[in-house]
C-alpha cells in the first residue's frame, strides 16, 4: 500500500511541476503594445503609425530559420489573400539579409504597398509582444485587439481562414 501512495504522491508533484512549467509561458501580447521598430530607411516606425482601418499582420522571423523559410513560402503562396492586410515582417537581422530573404522565399511580397519590412534593433519585440519563438504570427484586428497568435507555419491556414471571415463581415 506504502508502495502506491508513494507513486501517487510523485505522479501530483510531477503534474504540479508541469503545471508550473506552463505557467511560466507568457501569454502573446493581447493588444499591439507600444513599440519603436525601424525601417529600412532607418525610419522608427510606432504602434500609432498602425491603420485603424485593417487588419494587421505580424511575423516575426529570423532569416536562418528553415521554419520561417516555409511559413513566408505559404505567404507568397497566398498573397492575393492577403493583400488587404497590413503586414509588417519584424526581424532581429540585417536590412540586407531580410531583403534576401524575402527575395528568396517570399518574392511576391517585394514592393507590395501593405507590407513593411521593420528591424528590431533595440530587441524589444519579444519583451513587448512575447512570442514564443520563430516564426511568431500575430493577428490583430483595426482596434489593435488579438485576433490570433500562433508559431507554428503549419496552422498558417487558420489566419487565412480569420482573414476570409473578418473580409466577408
Amino acid at each position: 500500500m506504502k508502495y502506491f501512495t508513494k507513486i501517487f504522491i510523485c505522479e501530483i508533484f510531477f503534474f504540479i511541476f508541469c503545471f508550473s512549467l506552463q505557467a511560466q509561458i507568457p501569454a502573446p501580447a493581447k493588444s499591439v503594445p507600444n513599440f519603436r521598430l525601424y525601417q529600412f530607411n532607418g525610419q522608427p516606425f510606432v504602434r500609432e503609425q498602425l491603420p485603424t482601418n485593417k487588419l494587421i499582420f505580424f511575423i516575426f522571423f529570423d532569416i536562418t530559420c528553415d521554419h520561417c523559410q516555409h511559413v513566408f513560402q505559404e505567404i507568397n503562396a497566398h498573397y492575393s489573400a492577403m493583400k488587404n492586410v497590413a503586414m509588417y515582417l519584424v526581424s532581429l537581422d540585417s536590412e540586407a539579409g531580410m531583403a534576401n530573404f524575402i527575395t528568396r522565399f517570399a518574392p511576391n511580397l517585394v514592393g507590395k504597398p501593405n507590407i513593411i519590412l521593420l528591424r528590431d534593433i533595440q530587441n524589444e519585440f519579444i519583451q513587448k509582444f512575447t512570442p514564443r519563438k520563430y516564426p511568431s504570427m500575430f493577428l490583430y484586428n483595426p482596434q489593435k485587439q488579438l485576433l490570433l497568435y500562433d508559431d507554428e507555419p503549419a496552422h498558417f491556414t487558420q489566419f487565412l481562414a480569420a482573414i476570409n471571415r473578418a473580409a466577408h463581415k
